[in-house]
């Protein structure tokens, strides 16, 4: 009995010599790879070590010249009111702070729409995360120019609510209704990786929601779920909103998505 459990314990598949050159060659890899970052983390002590004073001057008078065209950039930031959801009263106020800021976005709203008090909200909220971008809303009864020029789809019809989106001067996308950003459960993380996607949004995403590296897997993400419209425009549907002729006697701008 003794000896049958001994050649039990002792019996051997076949497999441990394999099992041990993969066991040996894992380790061997590990320790190359170990060894890699090790070197690389010495080369770069050793650049470190090698600085010489001119060096050190030069890097530190590059961080403190990033550093005030930053603090520039943001005082900038407050005097065009950025960090917060505000009003435009007219469409001339629209056109100054489209043209003020490189990064513009504003919702054309219906003020009894509980769906617009919804919308802002949101938007409210990015304003506070996203200082880098200025925040805006309108009532889009009071815009009736900009209605027919700028959130009029190509049949001629303006959605409420309407987020325009507009980077250097150009409109680059319009969010028309409430499919693409989560329906009646409007969804922070859509309306950022939209905003995330056209270039309004400074970084990652900060609302904590999922991530998509790009816009199309944003699309098919929410069509899985039920919430984008399937008819609208293609991204390479091109704009044309002229920084040059950004202003309300000289427009040339169309409504169409880009």
């Amino acid at each position: 009995r003794n000896a049958a459990k001994k050649e039990e314990e002792t019996m051997d598949l076949g497999f441990a010599t394999s099992n041990q050159k993969v066991g040996s060659h894992a380790a061997e890899m590990l320790q190359v790879g170990l060894g890699m970052q090790e070197s690389l983390l010495d080369d770069e002590l050793r650049k470190l070590e090698n600085l010489e004073d001119d060096d050190l001057a030069k890097i530190r008078a590059r961080r403190v010249s990033e550093l005030k065209a930053r603090q520039l950039e943001e005082g900038e930031w407050s005097r065009n009111c950025h960090g917060s959801l505000t009003t435009l009263a007219d469409t001339k106020e629209f056109f100054s702070a489209a043209k003020a800021s490189k990064r513009f976005v504003c919702h054309f709203s219906r003020p009894t729409s509980h769906h617009c008090v919804a919308v802002d909200g949101v938007l409210s909220k990015l304003a506070a995360l996203h200082r880098e971008t200025r925040f805006a809303r309108m009532d889009a009864e009071k815009a009736p120019y900009l209605c027919e020029k700028l959130l009029a789809d190509p049949e001629g019809n303006v959605v409420i609510p309407t987020i325009l989106l507009s980077l250097n001067g150009k409109v680059v996308y319009h969010v028309r209704g409430l499919d693409d950003v989560g329906g009646q459960n409007i969804s922070l993380a859509r309306i950022e990786t939209i905003l995330l996607h056209h270039g309004l949004l400074e970084g990652g995403n900060t609302s904590g929601g999922k991530e998509f590296n790009t816009y199309e897997e944003y699309r098919q993400h929410s069509i899985r779920h039920g919430f984008f419209d399937r008819g609208a425009p293609d991204d390479n549907d091109e704009g044309n909103f002229d920084e040059d002729n950004f202003d309300e006697d000289n427009f040339t701008g169309d409504a169409r998505d880009a």
